[in-house]
């Protein structure tokens, strides 16, 4: 039994070592099998560009050689290790405007740079990182492009801007003021159109627009003196305000009234103002006609009210809708107008107003139904034209139609000087032509007239001033002759004086002599007073 064991050992270990010799040569081949199944890592890349610049990358977790070859336009980076997964198909569209194609391979990428793009590629033991710029012909020209676009945008900015002033000085505004906000839409900051469009706006009546243009202007060229002013005059002219007016009028053989009077203008939006007006007239008279023929003496006040809303439109139309109130007497009133570049056109009617124009209508509540036309039109720089006609019945409280008559008016003015003193010359036409008259007897059988509407035809010259005498006072003063065909004539004339000591007061003096036409007995009148403006 020893004598086999001894003979099969010396074959075990040949087995044993044959063995231990096929698992030293399996170990390496299957450590090679293994690591030939996993994947190799992917590089990561980086794709970015802005206006000034690209920037291009690709890096792996560790070492990598690369290499670069610049051929023309075509930048090649060829890598020690394979690019795996990475999404290349993607940095085409993200450096657009620095490169025009990318193509790869296995360990290999070409970027074909666009015309006048300089590229630095930089190893970093990583991988590679390539920043694109502009080779500097290219940003000149590129600079020379924005100049010139830029220079063509002012080029055009001045032929607009110019042709659109050609048109507001033509009287051309709806056409100014289409291309001055075509130009403003494009180039928002253009502060000169800017303030050429409050122009527009102003002169067509659209003082809100106006307004709004002149403070973007004023944000665009702060304290600029000559915008400053624009918008303080158009402020002045409709902004709200509060007067009061104070007026002693003395009818020549007739009475003495001393007239009081509130009026204001409040902006309540919406394109909408309220307006308001409160007056009182105190009477002094030795003989005033009462509606049944008694004449007596009257020493007493009567007061009337007006309120209303005045809208606004879009299409360059104003409506105003009135209410008014006296002793006895209660009415209300619209009127639209209808404006254009030179020229408006207004139409009204008016149920039961209040009517203070005959001393009878003071004292007995007097009342005014009519319904007019007016018509105003610049016909150029010099001349200008107004025309109106309308119907009236006349009454007092309980009688509503005690007279009834047309009027026709008009006026043609001619400008003599625009500069310095602002003188005109002008004819007026003031008519009132009664077609009936009721006529009624006292108690004792005496016949009276209750009002005494009377017919005129008054022909007048006018010659007119008006003038700064320092910067916070001015003067205006009108003289002429009127010529009434159908009854008295003679000369009439007003003279005023106002002073601004802030941008929200004025204050102001005035005179006239004129003869009372529309009373029935054409007595010359002397009027002389005050007022005082607030504005907010």
């Amino acid at each position: 039994m020893c004598s086999a064991y001894n003979r099969a050992f010396p074959l075990l270990r040949w087995a044993l070592a044959l063995l231990a010799l096929l698992w030293v040569a399996a170990v390496p081949s299957l450590s090679v099998t293994m690591r030939a199944q996993t994947p190799p890592p992917a590089a990561r890349l980086e794709a970015v560009r802005d206006e000034a610049g690209a920037r291009f990358a690709l890096r792996w977790p560790g070492r990598v050689a690369t290499e670069i070859d610049r051929q023309g336009r075509d930048l090649t980076l060829r890598f020690s290790r394979p690019l795996g997964g990475v999404a290349l198909e993607s940095a085409g569209e993200r450096l657009q405007g620095w490169v025009e194609g990318v193509q790869y391979g296995y360990d290999s990428v070409l970027l074909v740079l666009a015309p006048g793009v300089a590229a630095e590629a930089v190893p970093d033991g990583s991988g590679v990182a390539v920043a694109f710029t502009r080779e500097p012909e290219a940003l000149r020209a590129t600079e020379a492009q924005a100049a010139d676009r830029a220079a063509d945008q002012a080029a055009q900015r001045r032929i607009d801007y110019f042709q659109a002033l050609a048109f507001l000085e033509g009287g051309q505004l709806r056409q100014a003021r289409s291309l001055l906000l075509d130009r403003i839409r494009v180039e928002p900051r253009d502060a000169q159109s800017t303030a050429l469009l409050a122009q527009a706006e102003e002169r067509l009546g659209r003082w809100r627009e106006a307004l709004r243009a002149y403070d973007v202007a004023l944000k665009l060229t702060p304290n600029e003196p000559s915008l400053v002013r624009s918008k303080a005059r158009l402020l002045r002219e409709n902004g709200d305000r509060m007067r009061f007016d104070v007026d002693r009028q003395k009818v020549r053989g007739g009475e003495t009234q001393h007239i009081l009077k509130l009026a204001g203008v409040k902006d309540i939006g919406r394109s909408t103002s309220f307006v308001y007006g409160l007056e009182s007239r105190f009477v002094d008279a030795k003989l005033a006609q009462r509606a049944d023929g008694d004449q007596r003496s009257f020493h007493g006040s009567r007061q009337k009210l007006d309120l209303g809303l005045v809208r606004d439109w879009p299409e360059l139309e104003r409506s105003t809708l009135t209410l008014s109130a006296a002793q006895r007497t209660l009415g209300v009133g619209y009127t639209h107008a209808w404006r254009d570049e030179a020229s408006e056109t207004r139409a009204g009617i008016a149920w039961s107003e209040p009517n203070f124009a005959f001393l009878e209508g003071i004292v007995g509540g007097g009342r005014r139904d009519r319904v007019f036309l007016q018509h105003d039109e610049r016909l150029s720089e010099r001349w200008s034209l107004t025309l109106g006609a309308g119907y009236n019945r006349y009454g007092l409280s309980g009688a509503a139609d005690l007279a009834r008559s047309a009027t026709v008016e008009g006026a043609l003015r001619y400008v003599l000087n625009q500069e310095g003193p602002l003188a005109s010359v002008a004819y007026t036409l003031d008519a009132e032509y009664v077609g009936r008259r009721v006529r009624r007897e006292t108690a004792q059988g005496q016949p009276y007239v209750p009002l005494p509407a009377a017919t005129r035809e008054v022909h007048g010259i006018q010659v007119a001033a008006e003038d700064w005498l320092t910067d916070y006072v001015r003067y205006g003063v009108q003289v002429g002759y009127s010529y009434d065909r159908r009854g008295k004539s003679g000369p009439q004339g007003s003279f005023s004086v106002s002073w601004e000591p802030t941008d929200t007061l004025e204050v102001g003096i005035r005179a006239s002599h004129a003869r009372s036409t529309a009373r029935g007995s054409a007595s010359a009148v002397d009027m002389v007073g005050g007022y005082v403006i607030l504005r907010c």
